[in-house]
């Protein structure tokens, strides 16, 4: 477990799902800017994180 609660998992193949709660409705999973993880300087790039409608869980992808 990361830093604040935010899970690392692998990029999986196919349907992204909640590691937590397995969830595969993509209108449950929301994405957003992880302005934690910097990709790229300039220009500026963020990663991404991803939350779960369902049960709250957070997560990243490597």
């Amino acid at each position: 477990m990361g830093e604040e609660g935010i899970l690392t998992i692998e990029k999986t193949e196919g349907r992204r799902k909640c590691p937590k709660c397995n969830e595969e409705d993509k209108r449950m999973i929301h994405e957003s800017l992880d302005k934690e993880t910097i990709i790229n300087d300039y220009p500026k790039m963020y990663g991404k994180k991803y939350r779960c409608g369902r049960c709250g869980c957070e997560w990243r992808e490597k």
